[in-house]
């Protein structure tokens, strides 16, 4: 099932780049500046259609000579058995194709040694995600956290080389909200179905738009709000139909220093710590 999901979301050629035999994704599959891949890009993208029928991208953001790039969804070991379901919002890439957050099995390597490489980065967020799940990290701890982790956006598509929506519409020549229309256009089309196909424990948003897209395009209300200790940041929790709905500060950008690896204010990762594992233990 996932891998007709993602052909659909990401063409065939795409998808058959990065998804083995065993629904695994290879990090290092990804393609910079190929011309024929960049060429399979475009012409997936002006395939795909949006629930009405409709073409997905409107015809106005065709009107500059731009390159475009796609983030594959990704994980590491095969798709099965996912217990936190992450979405992000739109990429930063510079590349044809990518995994998001370069998320994925290494080449010829097993989960235990791609899950243990992920973490041994101390800047990255699955350093820093699998320290809020798991106390005191062994190698196998860290590969029993991670291969429960399954990461996509909320837009898998931007144009090369840019990662925010003021760069996105300088390049495209549109308006911000054409933008944001688009971006709310693809996750309704793709999303629900992915998370469904997935089926987490619980799905986690990070970052603004994701959380203002489940509140204001899916009817998610967060009825439970919890305080970030000694900071204006807050961790909200919701309902969509079966599926605990949990928003958090981004992961990445300033927020990783004011929060997740916040040196100046310890207790505000150690609250988010505290309580994140209280709401997990609780879906």
């Amino acid at each position: 099932m996932i891998k007709t999901l993602l052909e659909q979301k990401y063409g065939q050629f795409i998808t058959n780049e990065f998804l083995t035999d065993k629904n695994e994704v290879i990090k290092e599959n990804w393609n910079k500046d190929g011309v024929e891949e960049q060429k399979n890009v475009v012409q997936t993208l002006k395939s795909l259609k949006d629930l009405n029928g409709n073409n997905l991208v409107p015809d106005n953001f065709w009107s500059q000579p731009v390159e475009w790039g796609f983030d594959f969804s990704s994980w590491v070991g095969n798709y099965d058995n996912k217990e936190f379901f992450i979405i992000g919002v739109e990429p930063h890439i510079y590349k044809n194709y990518q995994l998001v957050y370069d998320f994925g099995n290494l080449k010829d390597k097993t989960l235990h040694e791609s899950a243990n490489e992920h973490y041994a980065d101390k800047n990255d967020i699955w350093h820093y995600l699998t320290n809020i799940f798991v106390d005191k990290p062994t190698p196998d701890s860290i590969t029993e956290f991670l291969n429960k982790c399954y990461i996509t956006d909320l837009c898998h598509v931007v144009p090369k080389g840019c990662g925010q929506v003021n760069t996105i519409c300088e390049k495209l020549s549109i308006q911000p909200g054409e933008w944001h229309k688009f971006r709310t256009a693809v996750a309704k089309r793709f999303l629900l179905e992915e998370i469904k196909a997935v089926n987490p424990k619980v799905v986690i948003l990070h970052g603004n738009a994701s959380r203002e897209f489940f509140q204001y395009e899916l009817g998610v209300t967060y009825t439970q709000v919890y305080p970030i200790d000694n900071s204006k940041y807050t961790i909200k929790v919701g309902v969509l139909e079966n599926y605990k709905i949990v928003s958090i500060p981004h992961l990445k950008g300033d927020m990783k220093n004011k929060l997740w690896k916040c040196k100046k204010y310890p207790e505000r990762p150690l609250s988010a710590k505290k309580i994140l594992n209280q709401i997990v233990n609780q879906a």
